[in-house]
């Protein structure tokens, strides 16, 4: 494996850099566990969950035929799905950042509720700007 590898030289280094793995909300469950095995076996620092899809089911957008990744709400309930299967069938033993369609504290949470150990989130962030980080911060703090 080439993550391995990197892996390995990555340990090497008197200061060594977290190595995480970002996956895409495509990937079926089977493939799900086939990352769970993987991020256990390189002992990597966790998974990124998730990057952008190719699908583009359900959108009713003029643009839906345009090739690319899809980011931002389109991605929330896939993106929880799959956080919430990689934390349970792992059990929990890495961490995963939460990412894909976060535009509100509610989303956040449902990230970490789902088994998300931190956020990161860009979309959001674009349309509702700074204020949303002070209301997901506010939102963990008051334990939801």
């Amino acid at each position: 494996h080439l993550l391995q590898t990197l892996q390995n030289l990555n340990l090497q280094k008197p200061k060594q850099k977290p190595i995480l793995l970002k996956i895409a909300p495509d990937l079926t469950n089977e493939q799900l566990l086939d990352i769970i095995d993987i991020v256990n076996e390189t002992k990597i620092a966790g998974v990124i969950a998730t990057n952008t899809t190719l699908s583009r089911e359900g959108l009713q957008s003029e643009n839906k035929t345009e090739m690319g990744g899809l980011s931002g709400k389109p991605l929330t309930k896939r993106s929880t799905e799959v956080i919430r299967f990689l934390s349970e069938k792992s059990n929990k033993s890495f961490p995963i950042i939460g990412v894909g369609g976060i535009h509100s504290a509610d989303d956040a949470i449902e990230k970490l509720n789902a088994g998300a150990s931190l956020v990161q989130l860009y979309t959001g962030f674009i349309y509702e700007g700074p204020k949303l980080i002070k209301e997901i911060n506010k939102r963990i703090l008051s334990n939801n």
